[in-house]
């Protein structure tokens, strides 16, 4: 299996069984998008500037995984990260949610992350899950820099501040496993670390009233 960035890594993390987002968890795909915004941000393809999001790069062909989402905000203006979670969620039809998701989920197949499964009422529909050892090994690359003593990198700490403000910790670690690594990414915040990773932790903070916002105008749906 090939290494997984940042929003990939997220999915496998994210997606159930049958291969979908958590349907009454409304931030778990508000959280994926937040992560292709971070990963662009990561390849200067778009900066944050008074919480609106720039676009300063062609997107990389390496990252064809995140066009959908490069697209919505490849505008004249700079576009309000608000508005990028807005376009995201209100709608009744959730195609553009979808069209992310579907090219995340072909870059997962062919990194041979995900493996099908049978979905719908009768079973003959076709989705593709995430592979038990690809989740396994997520999970593991996280306990291994954040409950361990070592370097910590810019990846992990996206990744874990993403599934952490998901609420998918829980899935996997345990009430003090949890509280440990909230407790680490604290003191990381308040380090005198690189610019990046508090650029990083700032970026997914500023994006709370967006979350809210996106949470109440889905459940009113």
């Amino acid at each position: 299996m090939r290494d997984l960035s940042i929003t990939q890594e997220y999915l496998i993390c994210t997606l159930n069984k049958k291969g979908a987002l958590p349907s009454a968890n409304p931030k778990a795909g508000i959280c994926m998008i937040i992560g292709g915004l971070l990963e662009m941000q990561m390849e200067k393809c778009i900066s944050m500037e008074d919480k609106k999001v720039i676009v300063s790069a062609e997107l990389p062909e390496h990252m064809s995984y995140l066009k959908p989402l490069y697209d919505v905000i490849n505008q004249k203006k700079p576009m309000k990260a608000q508005k990028v979670v807005e376009t995201y969620y209100a709608s009744f039809t959730g195609k553009k949610l979808n069209m992310l998701l579907d090219a995340l989920l072909d870059q997962l197949k062919s990194a041979e992350a995900v493996e099908p499964v049978k979905t719908g009422l009768l079973g003959n529909k076709e989705a593709f899950a995430p592979k038990k050892e690809a989740v396994t090994g997520v999970i593991e690359k996280i306990r291994a820099e954040l409950l361990e003593d070592g370097d910590v990198s810019e990846d992990v700490i996206a990744l874990t501040v993403l599934l952490d403000k998901s609420g998918q910790l829980k899935e996997y670690f345990s009430k003090y496993e949890q509280k440990e690594l909230k407790e680490k990414l604290e003191v990381i915040r308040k380090s005198e670390a690189g610019t990046t990773v508090k650029e990083l932790l700032w970026y997914i903070d500023s994006l709370d009233a967006s979350i809210m916002i996106s949470t109440m105008i889905s459940s009113t749906m």
